[in-house]
């Protein structure tokens, strides 16, 4: 889990989300396509095995998100964690947000010794998105996932 070395990023901050921030994420999320419900938000916020992180600008406006599910695992012989949602916000983009946010849930990721850290994605993998992740330290796995219809 490493990184590339960038200059550190300007005009916003990472900080942990609040109840508040609901809203603003279900916005976000609204700009993709997505819809999400308020309520599951601030459920995320609050869940022990969940961390949902923002980026703000000057006046605390949310400009992005990234949330890390992680659990006990028995393969792993400790904690695993996935990344579930990264977004940041379209006039944002290419500004240095979504590698921060990143680093900063490596480095949670770390803290809470998790032994290993997926990032999990919907739509089409471009060669935008795996250059993206390959600039971060993460490699595309070999895994199956199979969903309940």
């Amino acid at each position: 889990m490493a990184f590339s070395p960038t200059p550190p990023p300007t005009g916003f901050r990472v900080r942990p989300a609040r109840r508040g921030d609901a809203g603003p994420i279900v916005t976000l999320l609204g700009e993709v396509g997505l819809s999400a419900d308020p309520n599951t938000v601030t459920w995320i916020i609050s869940h022990p095995e969940m961390e949902l992180m923002v980026a703000a600008d000057a006046l605390d406006k949310v400009i992005g998100f990234i949330t890390l599910s992680h659990r006990p695992v028995l393969k792993t012989g400790g904690r695993a964690g996935t990344i579930d949602e990264l977004n940041v916000a379209k006039a944002w983009q290419r500004r240095g947000v979504g590698r921060e946010l990143l680093k900063r849930v490596v480095e949670r990721a770390k803290v809470l010794s998790v032994k290993r850290l997926e990032v999990e994605t919907y739509g089409p993998v471009t060669a935008e998105l795996k250059a993206f992740f390959a600039a971060c330290g993460f490699d595309p796995a070999e895994v199956g996932v199979f969903r309940l219809k």
